[in-house]
């Protein structure tokens, strides 16, 4: 796992099992808002490396992720493309602004950006919004690449 925090340009490559820098690092990364870049083999070794974090931290109390993999459900946390499918949230940029305002109390958000997601016609509108509504300075953003 390869991560690359926002604080600077520096990334830093992480070894299954985490030593107790390492662990610090993550602590680190998952608790500091902003845009964080994290380069995996897997989205599912990403979702157990994530999910492990953040269950052991037990800081967040309404985390969510979004993401267009067709695997298990994250404990815990909402699932935004369910929740953007379900509400219609996805019919105009006037819609997906309402989700921004009446459904986004989240402390924490975990991307993974894979080419599918990348390549949806909303999903720059998505990111412009989550900049426009100074999300990326208030909550930690994960942003997971598959390589």
């Amino acid at each position: 796992m390869n991560i690359s925090p926002v604080k600077n340009s520096i990334s830093r490559v992480l070894q299954d099992p985490f030593s107790e820098s390492d662990a610090l690092y993550l602590q680190d990364i998952f608790l500091t808002p902003g845009v964080h870049h994290v380069y995996v083999d897997s989205a599912s070794k990403a979702r157990s490396v994530i999910s492990k974090v953040l269950k052991s931290l037990q800081y967040h109390q309404k985390a969510a992720y979004l993401s267009l993999q067709n695997l298990d459900l994250l404990d815990d946390m909402c699932d935004i493309m369910r929740l953007l499918i379900a509400d219609d949230y996805l019919v105009n940029h006037e819609s997906l602004i309402l989700f921004f305002l009446e459904d986004f109390y989240f402390d924490f958000l975990l991307i993974e950006e894979t080419q599918e997601l990348v390549e949806s016609i909303w999903y720059e509108q998505f990111k412009q919004y989550l900049v426009d509504f100074n999300f990326h300075k208030s909550i930690p953003i994960i942003k997971v690449h598959i390589k």
